[in-house]
């Protein structure tokens, strides 16, 4: 298709593998699993299962997921409906295209890549990876089979119906319009990936309100089928809060401060403001999981940093939710 072609109408698709994302997502965020989509796990399997996901990748940053969709992607198996043909022995790399994932920051695009090398690389690490992701699938299979599944592909007809009939994208799908005016780059991936057929919308059961890809084979917006956008407020609202609130205690702020300035180890912060180490240790536990420090190895020392980058988006994203920025 040329450049100046009409724009292709979306595909819409349902997708295992951005269910197990999103359940990955709920892992990390309710790890004492208070959130009702993790009840088939359990409060003691959510707890352990939380612990080796945030821990599996030892790179000072909690997992994620992303890796796999990429994977998924390259494999063919982005849009299967089950995890047989992906799970647990997860594929390489192979001579695949590169992920570009403009979708994501630059810190976050460059962890993913190292990940993805790491799992084309190491094939032990990449079956241990697959075996852990289909520890957290396989219990939520039969939700999923039986409710899910009927439910996204219903929204999913539902949505290709519309656009089928030429109503316009922004107003079929709504959440892609929100996208668009959320960030610029998101904007341009819509557009292009439509221009180019390669967007393709997925609705999700386990989701939260959206996600956008940049994939190597697609530009995919996932969205929860039963979102509304009040209910997109509040989430966004409740993830901006919990990183505001991190910066309310003024130790914990002027160790931020501090950790702008150049990075410094939990003894050295201890000292400087006659602080018990424990208790420095807990305040950077707090900024680390709010994503606004990164640590690195130094020798035995591990220093911390202010991810200024995390930072600047947190409170330009504020400033442009709140119309502070114009």
């Amino acid at each position: 298709m040329g450049e100046d072609s009409a724009p292709a109408i979306p595909e819409v698709r349902s997708s295992a593998p951005l269910e197990l994302l999103w359940l990955g997502h709920l892992l990390l965020t309710h790890p004492d699993g208070d959130d009702p989509r993790l009840a088939a796990l359990g409060p003691e399997m959510t707890r352990r299962l939380a612990s080796e996901l945030k821990d599996f990748w030892k790179d000072g940053h909690e997992a994620g997921m992303a890796e796999m969709v990429v994977l998924a992607d390259l494999s063919g198996e982005l849009f299967a409906e089950r995890m047989d043909q992906l799970l647990p022995d997860l594929p390489s790399l192979g001579g695949g295209p590169a992920a570009e994932l403009r979708s994501e920051t630059d810190e976050d695009r460059g962890r993913i890549l190292e990940r993805l090398a790491r799992l084309s690389r190491d094939a032990g690490t990449r079956h241990r990876y697959g075996l852990l992701l289909q520890a957290i699938w396989q219990p939520l299979v039969p939700e999923w089979e039986t409710r899910g599944l009927p439910q996204v592909r219903a929204a999913g007809a539902s949505l290709a119906r519309r656009l089928q009939r030429g109503e316009p994208l922004a107003k079929a799908a709504e959440v892609v319009e929100r996208l668009r005016r959320k960030n610029q780059t998101w904007g341009e991936l819509i557009d292009e990936g439509e221009r180019r057929g390669r967007l393709v919308l997925v609705p999700a059961y386990f989701g939260g309100s959206w996600s956008i890809w940049d994939l190597p084979h697609h530009v995919v917006v996932g969205f929860s089928e039963g979102a509304s956008p009040t209910e997109e407020l509040l989430g966004e609202a409740r993830h901006l809060s919990s990183r505001l609130r991190v910066l309310g205690d003024a130790t914990r702020m002027a160790l931020l401060l501090r950790l702008a300035e150049r990075p410094t180890s939990v003894g050295e912060l201890a000292r400087m403001f006659d602080l018990a180490q424990p208790t420095v240790s807990a305040h950077l536990r707090a900024l680390r999981d709010a994503a606004l420090v990164t640590t690195r190895r130094d020798g035995p020392r591990t220093l911390y940093r202010a991810d200024r980058e995390s930072l600047s988006e947190l409170l330009s994203q504020v400033a442009a939710r709140t119309g502070a920025s114009g």
